[in-house]
């Protein structure tokens, strides 16, 4: 048996509940938890807000890191350039057909038939997971799982989105929001070459001070319906580029506003209501709006190499996995900055 933080009743507080050791399916490789971050989407799952119904109990969790304590039966690990004893990830995409068009062209986040950790199967919020072995990535050495489990969801996401975010080599970007995804986007975006706008909500210290820490040339702690003022004077005009990673619509309208000509809007928060745009100022200014889903396994392997060659950790706060509805409730309220991981050990 094992410890594991379930979902039992959607909007109810999760449950800590023993629960039986997963069975390897034919190519999953078992799992022995070592660390998980909490993301923010766990926090909308958990109440059931993107109308994904996935069947309860359900164990949360998305950004994990474990040792391999077992191979399904038809896993080669020599294939995979896996043993026993090995830190892998438990990440937000489990499987994809590896069939269709977008299978095939190396996106498979797009996969009609991908299934996920934490809504279509069990995740990584328990003392052991599965995770299948075509989309298993290795820790890279040298890596503390700790601090790099955030990577195979914030991590992933930010670097990929300041990928799509089309931004050259000293352009000016902003990244809205400096938590669990913005603070280590920012480090991201640094060694990108990039320079960054760090947008945090109005009189937040922590987050300001976590901004300037993680590379940060300029941050703004204001008003929240004045960020776009603040962004066009700093930068002469307006950012290349605006990465919205807080749930809140006027964090968008903000971010829109403050482009350049040309500028591009990459939106990874996910609001539960909808966003109004200026179909003119769109069309006069030539902007574009990109939606962007983590990233497929050629990203967070570029996420990880990238974290292991500049020796990036992310900023994190340790906690056991009794107290996850306390961090589910200090995140909805933003008590806390940076990313939470639970501590299997």
């Amino acid at each position: 048996m094992m410890k594991a933080a379930v979902i039992t009743e959607w909007g109810k507080p999760l449950q800590i509940q023993e629960m039986p050791i997963p069975r390897p399916g034919p190519n999953d490789i078992l799992v022995k938890m070592v660390a998980s971050g909490i993301c923010h989407s766990d926090l909308h799952e958990a109440r059931g807000e993107w109308g994904i119904k996935s069947t309860l109990p359900l164990i949360l969790g998305h950004e994990g890191v474990g040792c391999i304590v077992e191979f399904g039966r038809d896993v080669c690990p020599e294939k995979y350039n896996l043993k026993l004893g090995d830190l892998i990830g438990i990440q937000l995409i489990q499987g994809s057909c590896l069939k269709c068009e977008f299978c095939l062209a190396g996106r498979e986040t797009l996969c009609m038939t991908r299934t996920s950790s934490g809504i279509h199967k069990h995740g990584s919020f328990a003392e052991y997971g599965l995770m299948n072995v075509e989309f298993a990535a290795k820790l890279p050495d040298g890596l503390d799982p700790f601090k790099s489990a955030p990577l195979y969801c914030a991590g992933v996401t930010m670097h990929k989105a300041l990928k799509v975010s089309h931004a050259r080599t000293n352009d000016w970007i902003s990244i809205v929001g400096v938590g669990g995804l913005g603070s280590i986007g920012i480090k991201f975006a640094k060694l990108m070459g990039f320079r960054v706008v760090g947008i945090v909500a109005e009189n937040d210290h922590a987050a300001a001070k976590l901004a300037r820490e993680m590379g940060a040339d300029e941050v703004y702690d204001g008003p929240g319906d004045q960020h776009s003022a603040f962004v066009k004077e700093k930068t002469n005009g307006g950012v290349q580029a605006a990465i919205v990673s807080v749930p809140i619509i006027s964090a968008y309208e903000q971010a829109l506003s403050s482009l350049r000509q040309g500028g591009r809007l990459v939106m990874i928060a996910l609001p539960s209501t909808k966003l109004s745009i200026s179909i003119g100022e769109c069309i006069g200014k030539q902007l574009e709006i990109v939606g962007s889903l983590v990233g497929t396994r050629n990203d967070l392997k570029e996420t990880l190499d990238m974290a292991q060659k500049y020796h990036i950790e992310c900023p994190v706060q340790m906690c056991r996995l009794e107290e996850i509805n306390e961090v589910l409730n200090d995140m909805e309220h933003s008590r806390y900055t940076g990313r939470k991981v639970i501590d299997f050990t």
